[in-house]
């Protein structure tokens, strides 16, 4: 007995088939007929996606921070863009507030910091124009490298001297850009000035470069990489020059690196003038806001084994008129 379909069944019969049709003809891919099938390359080649990507460069972003707030400080005239073995460097240039200007003091911050860092640099630049010093504060290229994979030391590497500072040629060759750019400005007298790392640069160079200063400051001297605390303390041996040497002597590794600076100042064979070695520990007036302490050590320090020592401001005249009425 067959089954009689009503209108009903038949219609929903063809509409399944026909969406079953449908589906079958989209999941078949539809050829074009004369056309070839082609892949498009993509439109940048391995070079140009290393030009798409972001080099991280913590040096450049911290100087163009500090060039920013010291414009929004209104201080931009104080900037300066000098040039050595073919790179652009920053320097801050401050000029003496008094009218008997001694010279300028180079400042060399500590590494991955930058010319006007809060901890040491900034005060000194800020208040020796004070009494009559100019400064210059230099900037010193990063030691360690931010952002960028660390490499193994290759064989030329290694054949480098012992004692030599990372960086040190372009360190030197920045300073000697920032003496003779003062020297065109007449200022004949520099002293050098270093935090932390900068402080071995600058005993570096005054090692190595006799008569560029007639001073040498240290503030929290430390050695980096390529230099031990011993082969670093031995340098002071060749500086003739008088040298303050601040810095903290808590640890047990800061007392004996302190002791091999005082050796080396002790067997110095020709001296121009006095090493003095001062602990810089808070004192009952200043408490821990060790700044003042600072400003008023290195500035003495300055007054009393420097040309400065010669400077003599005559007492004003008084007009006894003013006090006394004749009889």
């Amino acid at each position: 007995m067959q089954k009689i379909q009503t209108p009903l069944t038949t219609i929903l019969s063809l509409l399944v088939c026909f969406g079953l049709s449908t589906t079958l003809l989209a999941e078949e891919p539809q050829a074009t007929p004369n056309t070839a099938t082609t892949t498009e390359p993509p439109t940048n080649t391995v070079a140009e996606n290393n030009q798409d990507y972001v080099i991280p460069r913590p040096q450049s972003a911290r100087i163009e921070a500090l060039k920013s707030s010291l414009e929004r400080r209104r201080l931009s005239h104080e900037i300066q863009n000098l040039e050595a073995n073919g790179t652009d460097f920053l320097v801050l240039n401050k000029a003496s507030m008094t009218d008997s200007t001694q010279g300028c003091v180079i400042l060399l911050h500590a590494d991955n910091e930058h010319p006007d860092w809060p901890d040491a640099i900034a005060p000194l630049r800020n208040a020796l124009p004070e009494f009559s010093w100019c400064t210059l504060s230099m900037e010193v290229p990063d030691i360690i490298k931010r952002g960028e994979p660390i490499k193994l030391a290759t064989q030329e590497e290694d054949a480098q001297p012992a004692d030599s500072l990372p960086n040190q040629d372009e360190v030197f060759a920045r300073i000697q850009a920032t003496i003779a750019q003062a020297r065109s400005e007449n200022i004949e007298q520099f002293v050098l000035l270093g935090y932390k790392t900068g402080a071995g640069y600058a005993l570096s160079f005054l090692q190595q470069n006799q008569t560029a200063g007639m001073a040498l400051v240290l503030i929290d001297i430390e050695p980096t990489i390529g230099i031990s605390h011993y082969d670093l303390a031995q340098k002071i041996r060749q500086v003739a020059q008088p040298t303050l040497d601040y810095a903290v002597q808590n640890q047990a590794a800061d007392i004996q690196f302190t002791a091999w600076r005082k050796q080396a100042a002790n067997q110095r064979t020709q001296k121009n003038g006095e090493y003095i070695q001062l602990n810089a520990t808070p004192d009952r007036v200043n408490g821990n806001d060790s700044k003042p302490l600072l400003i008023q050590r290195v500035r003495g320090f300055l007054k009393q084994h420097t040309s400065q020592i010669t400077q003599r401001k005559s007492l004003p005249s008084v007009n006894k008129g003013l006090f006394y009425t004749s009889p």
